[in-house]
């Protein structure tokens, strides 16, 4: 007899991921999401490629530009370089907090790229000063531009250990403590392994 929606919201965490577990261990989600893991197989290959040869053709670049670039540049635009740059910083912060505020998932990639942005402004900040501004741009980096850059990548990143512990629980593959360690696994409902009093102990701690 199937059960009703009264009955499902009834359920404690520890007896959904149970019977989420059960559905997976009888095929019925095997058959849901195969079409998407193959998907997913899909766009980790291409992204992989893509990733690898853009790595391989920027190492000799950065050679290229350690030896052919002067030391000194006259810029052209330079109010209109760190205005639009910092008005970029702006609206991805004004992102962040409008999705942690919204509790939307998408504050992982925005606090993430505000993290990068506020280290590359600092090393802009610093490398570009005059002899005479230099101690303020590192002062500047080393109490508010880097603290506040490694605050938001560890949101980003905390929230993405945590979702990948849970699914680690409900399926009972990899370690749901990993961590940094954490892995990407497009096999994540074909798991073999039987731990099913795993998560009624992960969640009565």
């Amino acid at each position: 007899m199937p059960l009703t929606d009264d009955e499902i919201a009834a359920l404690r965490p520890a007896e959904r991921i149970e019977l989420v577990r059960r559905l997976k261990t009888g095929g019925v989600l095997e058959a849901l999401v195969r079409t998407e893991l193959r998907r997913a197989r899909r766009r980790r290959a291409i992204a992989l490629t893509i990733t690898a040869v853009c790595t391989a053709l920027l190492l000799p670049w950065v050679v290229y530009l350690a030896l052919t670039l002067p030391d000194q540049y006259v810029a052209h635009a330079w109010a209109l370089t760190w205005t639009g740059f910092d008005a970029l910083l702006v609206v991805m912060l004004g992102l962040t907090a409008f999705f942690a505020w919204k509790r939307r998932v998408l504050v992982v990639l925005t606090s993430f790229a505000t993290g990068v942005l506020l280290l590359a402004d600092a090393w802009f900040d610093i490398t570009t000063a005059d002899p005479d501004d230099v101690r303020l741009s590192i002062v500047s980096a080393i109490v508010v531009e880097i603290p506040l850059a490694c605050f938001l990548m560890f949101i980003g990143a905390s929230i993405v250990w945590r979702i990948a512990g849970l699914l680690n629980v409900m399926t009972g593959q990899g370690d749901p403590k990993a961590g940094w360690r954490s892995t990407i696994n497009s096999e994540i409902v074909h798991g073999d392994r039987d731990v099913t009093t795993e998560p009624k102990e992960l969640l009565d701690r």
